[in-house]
């Protein structure tokens, strides 16, 4: 159903719609007519060689009326996890009135001070291949549920991410349908907040692993400290225990 469908619906009977979302929430169940999309594949700016599939991402194009549903999810799951303090104090992705340049703002900040301090300051940058495309559905229906999310958007998340498949379009040519096990849809309102939810954990598991004081915005942790010898040796520890190469100064994959 398209955009202009659902505006006349809308301008004809509203109540019909909002009894329509409504039932999809408090009933966990997202309509398998809406769980094909049509995957619009995109080339990434900037890469070397556009034969590789990496080289390429891939766009979802949703149902309008299903997008409506989306985006009510996203809200209330939203909510809840700002009204609960249940993100870290650190995470600025996807997230109301916060932003990357908020992020690498507090990061100079810090930086800054323990330089006036005398100190050293470090960060660790971290990046999640693929992200999007790698949730997994049984690991975020149980770290919604961790997170105190009601039932009813726990099973409607997971009715909205079981089941799914894809037409590939490229360069207008439309493929055959496959079916998607894993993942949730680049273009979906309420992707961000589940994929934020899903690695919600990631901030308690560095901080107790890595033994940082402090974690700045997603992907990246802090510190400031005196004993930079100390400091370099236990990265490098933790570095090795996860078969990294040690440069010296950082990680690389």
């Amino acid at each position: 159903m398209g955009a202009e469908i659902v505006k006349v619906i809308w301008d004809w009977a509203p109540g019909r719609i909002t009894a329509l979302v409504r039932a999809c929430i408090e009933l966990g169940h997202h309509p398998e007519s809406w769980k094909t999309a049509k995957g619009v594949v995109i080339p990434k700016p900037g890469k070397p060689d556009y034969t590789q599939v990496r080289a390429h991402r891939v766009i979802s194009l949703l149902d309008s009326i299903s997008k409506l549903v989306e985006r009510t999810a996203a809200h209330l799951i939203a909510d809840h996890l700002e009204r609960r303090n249940k993100l870290h104090d650190g995470q600025y992705g996807c997230r109301k009135r916060r932003s990357a340049v908020d992020a690498v703002a507090v990061l100079m900040n810090r930086t800054q001070q323990a330089w006036q301090g005398k100190k050293v300051a470090g960060a660790l940058l971290m990046d999640v291949e693929a992200a999007f495309n790698n949730v997994s559905r049984q690991v975020l229906s149980r770290r919604l549920d961790e997170l105190g999310i009601e039932l009813d958007l726990v099973r409607w998340t997971d009715s909205f991410m079981s089941g799914r498949k894809v037409k590939l379009v490229m360069e207008g040519r439309e493929g055959e349908e496959h079916e998607v096990e894993t993942g949730v849809p680049q273009g979906s309102p309420v992707a961000p907040i589940l994929f934020t939810a899903y690695l919600s954990g990631i901030f308690d598991m560095l901080r107790r692993r890595a033994r940082v004081s402090r974690v700045c915005p997603l992907w990246t942790t802090w510190h400031g400290g005196r004993k930079e010898s100390r400091r370099r040796k236990r990265r490098k520890r933790w570095a090795e225990r996860r078969k990294r190469r040690w440069n010296g100064q950082g990680t690389t994959g």
